[in-house]
């Protein structure tokens, strides 16, 4: 009998006592089917993991049917409109010609009358993939008036290895970029006729270019720590070597760098700019972080932008959360009675609202609605709606006022943290596909070369380009710490 889910005390004419303790009763119903809704769903995970460890398959999560069209969350998140990219060109003139070749008809099939009327110009986008095996003959000689040994050196091809530049790059490209594990890059080149190891393979992505690309990723670190006063940070699980380890990522508009570390808690936050790897002993820190003096991360960031887990708590002057993750506490909230399931939608419509009067105000701030909106956020989450689960959620939303409305003070902080979840994404899938490295050359491998990836894609740059001009040598390209340090305020 589900009846008492709509009982309306009002209709009851009881005395007050009687319809307090009621309601209290009926306050309790709610709690415990909240807590029970919850055991269930945990109870089942539980299942399923237990049936992973036997080697076998959890229970398979299939959605009910619904209707056409119905909308699984009757409260939607306004979705801004997308902008046009900028200055983006029409899809023909963005293809570059690399060779013209001109296809006539064949005058013996044609009629004796036939007169030429011009051409049509047709554009087939092409790509070709071969081997370019070369020996190379390297002069060599010695002279008797100095007594050293002469040789010429070997043009296009790393230090002390078979395999040219364009290779290297390849294989950093394939493993990183495209998400390939080493063992299909090996079956890939393989398949062209390279004579390559998957331990060759494995050097190239974690050994051979990593201390100098450290470099840059070190660059890049302090270039972007420069350019805006705030930056977001976020984490997630990675397993290295099979032991369960955290990956963070520390962004902003211009750049990104990932760090891999054993420990989750807030000593391993603040020393995050160390940039150890993760087997450099305590007491005897990384040359790498020697360029940032042990700066702890409030010395380098006046602001940090969080979901608002525990680790991250005062580690910088200012915080400001994430009003995303904020409105997902009431999304999940599980609610018995249909009065407050209604009441629930109404307060996350109205949070919404409230989330794009924020958004105007930091387009355009003034004194006025800075006021405003400081009071109405008392208003908004005032915990007086009867039910005891959306109260007590109110109550810690209220407790996060500072921290939620530091846009009041600071107008150019983001109101929420996708930009850290969006750069997250890409080590996700890759973690999805390889489970992650497997020794700690692997684990630096990872930090620095998906630095370059994300930040290669926020400035413009091509990353197989990149990669390619600096293990040629040739660095005709600018760096990306450079590329990152020209969106600093004048004089920082």
């Amino acid at each position: 009998m589900e009846e008492w889910r709509e009982l309306d005390l009002t209709q009851l004419h009881l005395e007050p006592s009687v319809a307090g303790l009621l309601t209290r009763l009926l306050q309790h119903i709610e709690v415990l089917e909240g807590e029970i809704v919850a055991l269930r769903a945990e109870n089942q995970a539980l299942r399923d993991e237990n049936a992973r460890l036997k080697g076998q398959k959890g229970r398979p999560d299939f959605k009910a049917n619904q209707p056409p069209c119905a909308a699984e969350d009757p409260v939607q998140k306004p979705k801004p409109a997308r902008p046009a990219a900028p200055g983006k060109k029409p899809r023909a003139e963005r293809i570059e010609i690399d060779r013209s070749q001109t296809v006539e008809l064949d005058r013996d099939a044609l009629p004796a009358d036939y007169q030429t009327r011009g051409y049509r110009e047709v554009v087939v986008q092409n790509i070709r993939f071969e081997r370019d095996n070369v020996r190379y003959r390297l002069e060599r000689g010695t002279s008797a008036s100095t007594g050293q040994f002469y040789e010429a050196p070997l043009p296009d091809a790393p230090a002390g290895s078979g395999y040219g530049a364009e290779l290297h790059a390849f294989v950093l490209l394939a493993y990183f970029e495209l998400r390939i594990p080493e063992e299909k890059i090996m079956r890939l080149l393989n398949a062209q006729g390279i004579v390559i190891s998957a331990g060759s393979v494995a050097t190239i992505i974690s050994q051979k270019h990593l201390a100098d690309f450290a470099q840059e990723r070190a660059a890049i670190l302090d270039a972007g720590l420069h350019t805006t006063r705030y930056q977001h940070l976020d984490d997630t699980g990675l397993r290295v070597a099979g032991v369960n380890h955290h990956l963070s990522v520390l962004t902003n508009p211009y750049f990104a760098c990932y760090f891999i570390h054993r420990f989750k808690n807030a000593p391993t936050v603040a020393r995050l700019l160390d940039l150890a790897r993760l087997d450099a002993p305590e007491d005897a820190p990384d040359e790498a972080s020697l360029t940032f003096e042990q700066r702890t991360l409030r010395d380098a960031i006046p602001i940090l932008v969080t979901d608002g887990a525990s680790q991250f708590r005062n580690q910088t002057l200012y915080q400001a959360l994430c009003w995303i993750h904020e409105e997902r506490h009431y999304a999940k909230l599980w609610l018995a009675f249909p009065k407050h399931r209604h009441l629930l939608e109404e307060q996350r419509q109205a949070i919404w609202t409230f989330y794009e009067r924020l958004k105007t105000y930091a387009g355009a701030p003034t004194d006025t609605e800075k006021a405003g909106l400081w009071q109405d956020f008392d208003t908004l989450f005032d915990p007086t709606t009867g039910s005891i689960l959306l109260d007590d959620r109110l109550r810690l939303t209220r407790a996060k006022k500072e921290l939620l409305l530091l846009v009041l003070d600071f107008p150019e902080v983001p109101l929420e943290n996708n930009r850290a979840e969006r750069d997250l994404r890409e080590v996700v899938v890759k973690r999805k596909i390889s489970i992650g490295p497997r020794t700690p050359d692997g684990a630096q491998a990872w930090e620095v070369f998906f630095t370059l990836l994300t930040t290669c894609a926020k400035q413009g740059v091509n990353f197989f380009a990149y990669l390619l001009d600096r293990i040629s040598g040739s660095y005709q390209m600018p760096a990306l710490a450079d590329l990152v340090r020209a969106h600093a305020p004048t004089g920082s």
